[in-house]
């Protein structure tokens, strides 16, 4: 009987410290929309470009979608790689165009954030115990920071990527996304960039080679 409840005690700690584990980045694709002459037609390589007023976080998010782009067998290169930016970051129409020519691009996805939240929560440890002076005696210890607690911020990122036939300049793909998150700034980036190429490849926009 003891051996059963240490196994099944066993079993418990691990779902809840995989819960736990999980818990951390929550990824969601809150919109999309699918121009329906493209569906099913797939594009195979693909210029990348954030739009962002800070050079490191774009070269970031840039890279991270390139890499999982090729690993799912698509060809694309970043805009950093492809066209000198700017001092105010803004690309011109006609360096696009001319990069996309240059590099033989088939489409180019845009991403841009939409919305940006940061909630910070405090909280205090420990139990009260032994009636209302325990109670007392308790919140007393911790509100003069002999046990201060801890404090955790939250992350609500909402982003729009929208993917372009390079040919006819129309919109094949549009997504928004949400994202929940305790973690840090790359893995919000590479939970991001999974959502968008799921949807992609479950409408058959990009396929493996």
């Amino acid at each position: 009987m003891k051996q059963s409840s240490v196994k099944w005690f066993g079993y418990l700690f691990s779902f809840v410290f995989l819960i736990i584990s999980c818990a951390g980045t929550e990824t969601e694709l809150t919109q999309n929309q699918v121009n329906e002459a493209y569906k099913g037609k797939p594009v195979s390589d693909i210029l990348v470009i954030a739009i962002t007023g800070n050079e490191d976080s774009r070269r970031s998010f840039e890279r991270k979608f390139v890499a999982q782009l090729k690993s799912a067998g698509v060809e694309a290169i970043s805009s950093e790689e492809a066209i000198p930016m700017p001092a105010d970051l803004e690309m011109k129409k006609e360096t696009i165009l001319n990069a996309v020519k240059q590099f033989e691009n088939d489409a180019v996805i845009i991403t841009h954030l939409i919305d940006k939240e940061e909630k910070e929560a405090f909280t205090r440890g420990g139990r009260a115990h032994g009636g209302y002076y325990g109670s007392y005696h308790s919140r007393y210890t911790y509100s003069y920071a002999r046990d201060p607690g801890y404090s955790s911020t939250s992350i609500t990122v909402r982003l729009e990527t929208n993917l372009y036939d390079v040919k006819t300049e129309k919109l094949i793909w549009s997504g928004q996304s949400k994202t929940l998150s305790k973690d840090s700034k790359d893995q919000i980036i590479n939970d991001v960039i999974k959502v968008v190429i799921n949807d992609l490849q479950n409408n058959k926009l990009i396929t493996p080679k």
